[in-house]
């Protein structure tokens, strides 16, 4: 398996904040210490001791102290929409990132309800319950209904928010119309959550190439965040690192302790809230948490710094921690010889898939997550992806399995055509080479398959696997293509467990006071598979929790 990350590049934000240094070796290291959870006391009946079931590594002396009203670890979607919600309400707001920079990689945003929405003259309103069912049988039920209830209710009016404040701060956003959402005549239903995109301009996609940022438009968040951040005076902390969160005796927790280079500094706080990201760079907790990782999964594109430092720091003082498998969020895209996730929406439409015995496997047409599951469970875990000269008519005409149009911002023909060209995409002007490139495919049979499968194309019905009539794309015009493909992993999905107000729980499901999880390092939402007809929901879970979750802090902290 290849596992891959996005570059970073080292940015730095200056804010405002207040600095009360004073020396304290030892200090508050009595706070560290960590409640036992009910996974450490199985771990020492018997079964595996993970890190973050053991007593953390001590913490020799503290070189430092300072005080905030609310502390926000991690400077994302999440941690920014927490610290802006906080600061807000008259709190003094430090978050800390281990970065060089403001990490959003997503460009949508999923919500129901709120202006753009109706701007789009899309009304879910009736629709509440269907959609939170939905998310829900996704996760097989495990989700706790209050929890994305919460979602549901309130991720209209942080919609409104959200997109004010890039409006406000120069950074064009445009509604999605339903058309660009819902697959017309899918089996399977759609929901239109997705309210906007960022419009990806030439001066964003520059600025946010040279930043690192994937997508790059997605700097646009980034720009707007941190400037609406300086004027409410939120400091942000870059490349510091939060190492543990204090607390003593079960009582609340109190502060967070962060090291800046070989200093560790204490920051005596009322509220803080854990926004880190997933874990999708641990090996340990990808082990834990999302089994059959190292066979199903061609390469992980999650940031090199999500390791799920939030995670542990929870659960080192005694929080709970969903019950394994967590929800990843697969993209069927891993093309095999590119060393990262490219964007390649064209090797995603619902063509026609074999496995190396030459053979369909599936109807193609299914959700992207259904996909990834059942090529993981054909040999290499992967799939041959065929299609012929007609793509460019054919597949605005199928419409995306990923919800969106075809000629989506992400979606850019020269590209595919220089992937072509560079040969990451096999391309032949006859099937019989076009297989012979093919390698570890089974020829004669895949030739048999490719000829049965135009003759369904041409009935126009597939009794085969049930696809949808206009997804049935003919292998017949030269020239003809093809990617073997398997399953990318974008990031990861499960985390501490909380309650619909984000409170962190402990292993009796009580919260923790002065606690709070947001964004991929907080779970109790996404379990089994992430919900793509409800798109956008990544992004908008992220959002709304975040802003409550730093409602909720400033209120403990300030009393707003």
């Amino acid at each position: 398996m290849k596992k891959h990350a996005m570059n970073l590049s080292r940015r730095n934000f200056l804010g405002l904040g207040v600095v009360s240094v004073a020396a304290a070796a030892g200090a508050g290291l009595a706070g560290c210490a960590p409640q036992e959870s009910q996974a450490t006391a199985d771990a020492k009946s018997g079964g595996k001791t993970y890190t973050w079931e053991e007593d953390p590594e001590a913490i020799e002396s503290i070189d430092g102290t300072e005080t905030a009203d609310v502390v926000v670890v991690g400077a994302g979607m999440a941690g920014l929409s927490a610290a802006c919600s906080a600061a807000e309400k008259g709190a003094k707001v430090l978050v800390l990132e281990k970065t060089g920079i403001a990490n959003f990689r997503g460009i949508d945003y999923g919500a129901i309800g709120g202006a753009l929405q109706k701007e789009a003259g899309i009304d879910l309103t009736a629709r509440r319950e269907d959609v939170l069912q939905e998310v829900l049988r996704w996760g097989g039920h495990r989700g706790d209904y209050r929890v994305v209830k919460a979602w549901v209710d309130h991720s209209a009016e942080a919609l409104d928010w959200a997109a004010g404040m890039l409006s406000d701060h120069g950074i064009a956003i445009a509604p999605m119309p339903e058309e660009m959402q819902v697959i017309p005549d899918a089996w399977y239903e759609h929901f239109a959550t997705d309210a906007f995109q960022i419009v990806p301009t030439d001066e964003l996609i520059a600025e946010g190439s040279e930043a690192g940022y994937e997508p790059p438009f997605a700097i646009g968040w980034a720009k707007a965040f941190t400037a609406y951040a300086d004027e409410l005076g939120v400091e942000i902390r870059f490349n510091v690192e939060a190492e543990r969160l204090v607390r003593e005796d079960g009582g609340p927790v109190t502060g967070v302790i962060y090291k800046d280079g070989s200093k560790h500094i204490q920051i005596d706080a009322k509220s803080v809230v854990l926004a880190a990201g997933g874990y999708g760079a641990d090996s340990e907790m990808m082990d834990a948490f999302i089994p059959n990782h190292e066979e199903d999964i061609y390469n992980i594109t999650t940031p090199a710094h999500n390791t799920g430092d939030g995670i542990r720091m929870g659960a080192w003082v005694g929080a709970s921690i969903d019950p394994a498998p967590h929800c990843p969020m697969y993209f069927d895209e891993g093309v095999e010889g590119l060393e990262h996730m490219p964007s390649i929406p064209l090797t995603r439409q619902p063509w026609l898939y074999l496995n190396d015995f030459g053979e369909r496997f599936c109807n193609e047409d299914m959700p992207y997550a259904y996909v990834c599951r059942a090529h993981n469970a054909q040999p290499r875990h992967m799939k041959w992806v065929i299609w012929d000269a007609k793509w460019e008519v054919d597949g605005p005409a199928m419409g995306m399995v990923v919800c969106k149009d075809f000629r989506s911002p992400l979606h850019n023909p020269e590209e595919i055509r220089q992937f072509i060209e560079e040969g990451q995409i096999l391309s032949a002007d006859t099937i019989d080479e076009l297989l012979a490139k093919m390698g570890g495919i089974d020829r004669e049979t895949a030739k048999a398959t490719i000829e049965h499968y135009n003759e369904l194309c041409a009935a126009g019905v597939d009794t085969d696997f049930g696809k949808r009539a206009q997804c049935l794309s003919s292998i017949t015009e030269p020239p003809f293509y093809a990617v073997h493909s398997g399953t990318t992993l974008l990031i990861t999905l499960g985390g501490l467990e909380i309650n619909e107000e984000q409170q962190v729980l402990d292993g009796e499901k009580e919260p923790i006071e002065g606690l709070w999880a947001a964004g991929n390092c907080s779970g109790s939402f996404f379990f089994d598979d992430y919900p793509i007809t409800i798109s956008g929901v990544s992004h908008g879970r992220a959002c709304t929790g975040g802003r409550r979750a730093g409602q909720f802090a400033a209120e403990r902290a300030v009393g707003a």
